[in-house]
């Protein structure tokens, strides 16, 4: 049936619509799934069957919203709809005569002539009409409103307990049936009912009628007119159909209040918004929720429709999705039950004054993606960060966590590299508002973050050359790093952090101890290389660099100290892969490099990681040739052929005779900057040996291959 897409909140509702009246009221075996952008209904009526039944027998669920102005029962209200539906003697309409009889009695017995004051009197009177309406009126009840507590709560699908601004659902849909039934009409309006129930079904073209469809099926003016302020057109048989499908929502609301879910999300497949994902997303719009609505392509019965809607599941780890972002990562990691192929995401926005807007926020499909699992090392970090974005934050600190949520978001929907880099680069963006702001502005007991960084690394792509030198850079740290006294790690001088007497990471009071974060990435890496030297050298340290990383190809450091990377993108990703904890990585296969070793770097290289370290018999470094600590500083004052000088002495004085002298390494590599930046990661072992053998006279150095360290 093309008039039940499910790309619209409309469409999806009327194809659970007719499930729910054709298997209750027609044929018990029906089933229905979606394919094809529609719902497939199967059933013993035929296509003509079922519009005859429709036409003829269906009995339409009884809808009554006394509790809402406007609702057809107080003064001034429309009351034609209510007061033709009493006035009609057809058997299949005694259900709605009997909700609309026990709403006006239940005002009566409360005393109300007008809408009633929401803290007490509509609880009051709600719970009146649950103990009185009769059970197929309760439905309606379970969908539109809840009682939590003294309060209520409203499943966002149904606006505010059953009406959009001034637009009261039930008092329209009981406009819908009369017009649908053709109630008090003649032949004329039998045929102008049945012209719509085709359009509806089979999206055939007929006149429309002037009636609104509120946010069921807005999703651009209030009015649903590109003119403004016009009058609004729709199918009756639309809406009546999908105030039935609503009743299948109702399912497992009590069961929502349970899971720690905002008391305003308490229907199935219903989650706190999450602004990214789509293309329409604003900052600053006010989302009221976000509709998950499942798509199955296995044909299924009602009883297994409504099991579905009332477990609702979407499982992230071992707790129910909360947000938006939650249930993209819960069909990503296969959190979902089964047989739920892809769902439509539909966001309940606020564009209109009071009046809501159901955006189509895309299809999301249900498979594997790996990367999205690498997001459960941001629980519960992510979480406390989202929050603290919607209250009164620094504007810097609110747009860097909006980008770590839509960053987060694509990795979830997608998996792919790319966004990987994406969430990376925004995570090192965050940490450094954050390590930038006094300890008022961050949220309270917020420690900086340092997930295993094994998934991460696995899901980048090791093809781009500014990834493989950003993990070398970012992965530098020391053993002993994480106790009281260690020298920083990389992440300690970008981002301003340290550690406390117990070992645990923190942000730094001051930011003294760490690099320029506004100059270029060259410039901060060739910073941080000085730094570490001098630190090193206060501290006693006989070994200047760091300790541990991940070894990069020589060919790839040449292709950072010739200029050849994108050092825009490098610097963002270092940020962001900094904050990893890399004491346990993941082994890298070597990588080929970027492009053959240079001369001048691969004898610096020789001269700042001698391949011939080795650890004595009390646990130290010996070196036969190590640099000095100047030489940093040097290099950042472009002071490369002094380096060169003094690097190819001391490969001299450590028995490592090089072939060439200072004139015939003044090749195209001579920024000094650059070369600082490269010389601070660790290149590989096999690649620093190779140098050793090809050139130098050096004829002890022996044949031998290691991988990274």
């Amino acid at each position: 049936m093309p008039g039940t897409s499910p790309r619209t909140l409309l469409g999806y509702l009327v194809g659970l619509g007719l499930l729910r009246v054709v298997a209750r009221q027609a044929d018990p075996a029906a089933r229905a799934c979606w394919n094809g952008g529609a719902l497939d209904l199967h059933s013993e009526l035929d296509a003509e069957g079922l519009e005859r039944f429709l036409l003829e027998r269906w009995a339409p669920a009884p809808v009554v919203s006394p509790w809402n102005g406007g609702s057809g029962f107080f003064p001034n209200d429309n009351t034609e709809a209510f007061e033709a539906i009493e006035a009609d003697r057809a058997p299949r309409l005694d259900p709605f005569r009997t909700a609309i009889a026990g709403a006006r009695a239940a005002l009566s017995n409360a005393g109300l002539v007008s809408r009633p004051e929401p803290k007490v009197a509509k609880p009051a009177l709600l719970r009146e009409l649950r103990a009185t309406l009769p059970d197929e009126a309760i439905e309606w009840l379970d969908a539109a409103i809840v009682l939590v507590g003294d309060g209520t709560a409203f499943p966002p699908v149904l606006g505010s307990g059953g009406n959009d601004g001034r637009y009261d659902i039930a008092n329209n849909y009981a406009q819908a049936v009369v017009f649908a039934l053709a109630i008090g009409g003649d032949e004329r309006a039998r045929r102008d009912s049945a012209e719509a129930l085709s359009g509806a079904l089979w999206r055939t073209t007929g006149p429309l009628r002037k009636m609104s469809l509120a946010h069921l099926a807005r999703d651009a003016s209030p009015v649903n007119s590109p003119a403004g302020e016009s009058d609004a057109l729709g199918n009756p048989w639309e809406l009546a159909l999908a105030i039935e499908g609503t009743l299948l929502l109702a399912a497992g609301a009590g069961r929502r209040l349970q899971d720690g879910t905002a008391p305003g999300l308490v229907a199935p497949f219903t989650l706190r918004p999450t602004g990214a994902g789509y293309g329409s997303a604003v900052a600053g719009e006010k989302g009221k929720a976000e509709l998950w609505l499942p798509i199955w392509h296995a044909p299924a019965t009602l009883a297994e429709i409504e099991t579905l809607f009332r477990e609702a599941r979407l499982q992230v780890g071992r707790r129910a999705a909360r947000s938006g972002l939650d249930a993209a990562r819960a069909a990503a990691e296969l959190g979902v039950a089964r047989g739920i192929a892809a769902f439509e995401r539909l966001s309940i926005l606020e564009r209109a004054g009071l009046s809501n807007l159901a955006v189509s926020a895309g299809r999301i499909e249900v498979r594997e993606r790996p990367a999205a699992r690498a997001l459960r090392t941001l629980d519960p970090w992510l979480g406390r960060l989202i929050s603290h974005a919607g209250g009164d934050v620094p504007h810097a600190q609110r747009e860097a966590i909006r980008g770590l949520e839509r960053a987060s978001f694509a990795v979830a929907q997608r998996g792919a590299s790319g966004d990987v880099r994406s969430l990376l680069i925004a995570l090192g963006r965050v940490e450094g508002v954050l390590s930038q702001a006094g300890e008022r502005s961050r949220p309270q007991g917020l420690e900086p973050i340092a997930p295993p960084a094994g998934a991460w690394i696995a899901a980048l792509d090791t093809a781009i050359v500014e990834v493989r030198l950003a993990i070398g850079l970012a992965s530098l740290h020391d053993h002993a790093g994480g106790l009281r006294g260690g020298l920083p790690a990389l992440r300690d001088y970008l981002h301003a952090t340290g550690r406390d007497a117990r070992g645990r990471r923190r942000y730094e009071e001051t930011t003294a101890g760490s690099v320029q974060s506004r100059a270029g990435a060259v410039e901060r890496l060739a910073a941080v290389h000085e730094r570490r030297h001098q630190d090193a050298a206060r501290a006693g340290r006989s070994e200047l660099g760091f300790d541990r990383g991940i070894g990069v190809a020589l060919g790839d450091l040449a292709a950072l100290a010739g200029g050849r990377v994108n050092d825009r993108a490098l610097g963002a990703l270092v940020d962001g892969l900094a904050l990893l904890d890399h004491r346990d990585p993941l082994k890298l296969e070597p990588a080929t490099g970027a492009g053959p070793i240079d001369p001048l770097l691969g004898i610096l290289a020789l001269a700042f990681h001698d391949p011939r370290r080795a650890a004595g018999p009390d646990g130290e470094p010996l070196m036969r040739c190590r640099p000095r600590i100047d030489w940093v500083s040097r290099l950042r004052a472009r002071r490369v052929r002094d380096v060169t000088t003094q690097a190819l002495l001391r490969l001299r004085l450590a028995e490592l005779i090089p072939i060439a002298g200072v004139d015939d390494l003044q090749t195209a590599i001579a920024d000094g900057p650059r070369l600082a930046a490269a010389l601070l990661a660790h290149p590989r072992r096999a690649d620093v040996w190779r140098v050793a053998r090809s050139a130098t006279l050096e004829d002890t150095i022996p044949e031998r291959q290691e991988t990274t360290t």
